[in-house]
């Protein structure tokens, strides 16, 4: 009899050492839900360093094609830095329309408006704005081309004369929350902004 006791004593102990405890499975479901939290979080975070990272590039290649145009031409766009500031700097840079100055006052206005392609007697200055371009974040209106962050927000532009130093331009993304801008909005508001000054 003391065999079987030990046998029957033996072979529950396997089994007791075999199975998962209610404490253990927590343990590796809490582990499970912080690794899917940590990679949740860490898509997100890529997406928007991505998403930063593609609107300084475009900022950063607007803002020399602005420079060599300037260099070919005498002038900058012309705008205020509001909505539809980005129009003639479309019309500047890919070449669709033109821009004219009046040598009396120095204002530049549109002379041919855009119509999605370039002309051919204008130099492409950034074939990136290309609206038919996959992928592009270029926003067609049938009466106003204007240029978006990777957020789909307008690009702002303020041309010289519309602010100090007169001889430079500013050039900003109001960044993922959309808002702020270098005279309006909150500090909080204005420090995920992309610009080129």
């Amino acid at each position: 009899m003391k065999i079987s006791n030990q046998t029957t004593s033996s072979h529950n102990t396997g089994l007791r050492a075999s199975a998962f405890t209610l404490i253990e499975l927590m343990v590796v479901i809490a582990i499970i839900l912080v690794l899917a939290t940590m990679t949740v979080g860490g898509l997100g975070w890529y997406k928007r360093k991505a998403a930063e990272g593609k609107t300084t590039v475009l900022v950063s290649s607007i803002a020399r094609g602005l420079e060599e145009y300037r260099l070919d031409n005498g002038f900058f766009p012309h705008a205020n830095g509001g909505n539809g500031s980005t129009e003639q700097v479309y019309i500047a840079l890919y070449g669709d329309g033109n821009l004219v100055i009046d040598g009396t006052t120095g204002n530049v206005t549109i002379g041919t408006g855009p119509t999605g392609t370039p002309d051919s007697e204008n130099k492409v200055y950034l074939s990136i704005l290309d609206p038919d371009l996959k992928g592009n974040k270029l926003n067609v209106d049938p009466s106003t081309y204007t240029i978006l962050d990777a957020w789909g927000t307008e690009l702002q532009y303020r041309s010289p004369g519309e602010m100090n130093p007169a001889d430079d331009f500013d050039l900003w993304s109001l960044g993922p929350d959309g808002k702020g801008g270098p005279n309006t909005g909150t500090e909080k508001q204005r420090l995920d902004d992309i610009k080129n000054y």
